[in-house]
């Protein structure tokens, strides 16, 4: 890990405040993390202060889960660690960065964990019954994983386990592994010899299959009404958002294929919500993040500088670089006047402009900022580094953003919001304002720098893009600035933006529960929680009306409408089904993309994405009581449907859902373009009277098989 210096900490003291002198088993993660506060020589705490964590003399896996940590408001930082494979004391430094004469030390204790001694048989097929023998292996509460397929055992106690081999694993080797508590144990191996066998799902219940096995591991049991939710996938990233002809069968499919895919009435779905397409806002945003890109390898080679602290007093003058052009390759000199500061935030308003907005839109826009929408991003992903030591983020209020998109180009490309810019972070690089900002637009009824906005229009719309722009620069600081990594792959940067609004429509729908604060009986969120959860709605609607040909983890730039949908409600079901801390730790790390998304969950991302693909259908399925579904398929902290039928009725679509599954009958086929990071729904059955099966197959249309990197596989959802 390289170091990063953002604050030489030669006069900060620290101080132990938790976590020390902690015993756990071996192999896990200590319940508490170690926590360090940190203040400078006139005891004051200091924030976004970067405190390395040193495992000492370790040999045997003890690490922490991420050796950098930033120190919050309160001047604390803290971190996890994860404890080897042997017993013993272990010992650990934190200090400041750059300053390890500063250090102070924790002590933990690793005491005999779960230990899986040998399985037997080695040689096993689906449906076998192995033995799993060890010591603390938990009993009938633990979890066995088969390579990423995770059963309870059958019976068993601390020594001794039995368990059932699971149903279309690869061939070949196998790891096996216990979790007895929060503890995994070592891995085994068994050697894994595929064959079919008869899958029988209750209602409600779900499997999802490799496309690979598919054609040796399983046939479905098809008892009289039984109706499934067939659904292909590709459970990866690509590099480029290019869809693959794929075919899907049940049984002999002896009928023509059906044809799923296509942009349908896509078009008039978006044409509904005029200025929402992204054109001007994404071509700006390509820009800024490629630039980001570059950015990171200058951070990487030289120390990190904090600009003399800059004064904030009302109606004080300061000069800022902007940028001018959506190519985001030139910039301008702008004043801006100081008219709010509050605790945390601090708003700039364009000299020239001095009237844009009244004292009372600025002051009721620098409340909301500065005493809600701050401590949401804040408090969801992490401090920001405040790198001018004035302790606020700025705001600067500027038709140079409207002016981005000529008022003649609205129509075709929309226009700018606002955005944020990592190389305001980086104080020695060219035209930085070497501070934590956000660019805004600015009323224009008149239409004499862009596309008309009123002040209302232009105050609701810049409350979601400064959330959605705040999670960019926290995680631009945590990623490249503090642990010298690169950004965050676009995919989870945009999704995570997007759940910063959404966290936004949270805090107001917590405060404003039905009925209270709202205009009319029918809504189902209060006024002031719209600006952050309609766009989320509406994106996740545009995605689920065609899914097949917009993905979750590729995007063409940084995302279309669709993109962001499918992300967003893909990290909506994480949060829910992890914890919405899980946001905090995909930010605080210098991991990135798939590997980030993985480590933080604890789980392959194949298994997390079938679930997913799943939870958009299985999740409040009319007529059915939520709990008859398991929690892993469903959306736990929203009604997918609900949100769904109430976009239909906002924007007068006929449709309360986005789609009706295309039915492939019994023997029946489909055919179609499928993105990679995406999935189709198909429905098979109801099946008559009696009981039989059915095999299914997922292939390319060419007949040549998926690569692994594919991530192709099938799942199946039970639905009568």
């Amino acid at each position: 890990m390289h170091e990063r210096v953002l604050s030489v900490g030669w006069n900060y003291r620290l101080e132990v405040v938790a976590g020390d002198g902690q015993s756990a088993p071996a192999g896990s993660t200590l319940a508490h993390a170690l926590s360090v506060s940190v203040r400078d020589a006139a005891g004051a705490p200091v924030k976004a202060a970067v405190v390395v964590f040193r495992v000492m003399a370790s040999t045997d896996g003890t690490a922490m889960v991420d050796s950098i940590a930033v120190t919050d408001g309160a001047g604390v930082a803290a971190a996890e660690l994860h404890l080897g494979s042997r017993t013993g004391p272990v010992a650990v430094w934190a200090f400041p960065a750059g300053a390890e004469d500063r250090t102070v030390h924790f002590t933990a204790t690793a005491t005999g964990g779960p230990v899986l001694a040998g399985v037997l048989p080695v040689n096993v097929g689906p449906g076998d019954t192995l033995a799993l023998a060890g010591s603390a292996l938990g009993g009938v509460t633990s979890t066995v994983d088969f390579g990423g397929r995770r059963v309870r055992p059958l019976s068993g106690g601390g020594g001794d386990l039995l368990v059932v081999v699971p149903d279309c694993l690869p061939a070949g080797n196998v790891d096996v592994r216990v979790l007895s508590g929060t503890v995994w144990t070592a891995v085994r191996q068994v050697s894994y010899s595929p064959r079919r066998r008869l899958i029988t799902l209750q209602p409600y219940e779900s499997v999802v299959i490799g496309a690979g096995e598919l054609a040796t591991c399983a046939s479905l049991v098809t008892v009289a009404g039984a109706d499934f939710v067939v659904i292909p996938q590709f459970a990866a990233k690509a590099d480029s958002p290019v869809p693959l002809m794929v075919h899907v069968a049940a049984g002999a499919a002896a009928t023509a294929a059906q044809v799923f895919g296509g942009s349908g009435g896509r078009a008039a779905l978006r044409e509904a919500q005029p200025g929402a397409q992204p054109g001007a806002q994404a071509q700006l945003d390509v820009a800024i993040r490629d630039e980001e890109r570059r950015l990171a390898s200058i951070a990487r080679a030289e120390p990190f500088s904090r600009p003399p602290m800059a004064a904030v007093a009302l109606e004080s003058l300061r000069m800022f670089h902007v940028i001018v052009s959506l190519a985001g390759d030139s910039t301008t000199h702008v004043t801006g006047r100081l008219r709010f500061t509050g605790a945390h935030v601090a708003i700039y308003v364009d000299t020239m402009v001095p009237s844009a907005f009244s004292d009372a839109a600025l002051e009721r826009m620098g409340r909301l900022y500065d005493t809600d929408l701050y401590g949401v991003v804040t408090s969801t992903f992490g401090p920001e580094p405040d790198i001018d030591h004035n302790g606020r983020v700025l705001i600067f209020l500027t038709p140079r953003v409207n002016a981005l998109v000529a008022a003649g180009d609205c129509g075709q490309r929309g226009f700018v919001t606002g955005f944020f810019h990592g190389r305001d972070l980086l104080a020695t690089v060219p035209h930085s304002n070497a501070g934590e900002l956000f660019y805004g637009m600015v009323p224009d009824s008149s239409a004499h720098f862009s596309c008309a906005h009123t002040a209302a229009d232009a105050e609701r719309l810049l409350q979601g893009t400064f959330v959605h722009e705040f999670q960019h620069l926290v995680s631009f600081f945590h990623h490249v600035l503090a642990r010298g990594g690169n950004p965050e792959e676009t995919w989870i940067n945009e999704g995570l933006s997007h759940i910063a609004e959404e966290m936004a429509s949270k805090l107001f729908e917590a405060r404003y529960p039905a009925p209270l604060g709202r205009s009319t009986t029918t809504q189902l969120f209060p006024d002031s929680a719209s600006p952050f959860i309609s766009p989320q709605m509406l994106n996740a609607y545009v995605y689920l009306y065609t899914t097949s040909s917009h993905s979750v983890t590729t995007f063409a730039g940084t995302g279309s409408l669709e993109e962001r949908g499918a992300v967003w409600l893909f990290l909506r079901w994480l949060g829910d089904q992890k914890g919405e801390a899980i946001y905090q730790r995909l930010v605080q790390t210098s991991l990135t993309g798939m590997a980030n998304l993985e480590a933080r969950a604890d789980e392959p991302f194949a298994r997390l994405f079938g679930d997913f693909a799943t939870a958009i259908w299985a999740d409040s399925i009319v007529g059915v009581p939520r709990t008859a579904v398991a929690p892993r398929y469903r959306f736990l902290s929203r009604n997918l449907r609900q949100l769904m039928a109430r976009e239909a009725t906002i924007a007068q679509w006929p449709d309360p859902f986005p789609f009706t599954p295309m039915r492939i009958w019994t023997t029946g086929s489909a055919e179609g373009p499928l993105m990679p990071g995406s999935m189709v729904y198909l429905r098979m059955g109801p099946f008559g009277a009696g009981s039989g099966s059915a095999t299914l197959s997922f292939a390319r249309t060419d007949s040549g098989a998926f690569a692994a990197a594919a991530g192709a596989q099938l799942g199946v959802l039970r639905v009568k």
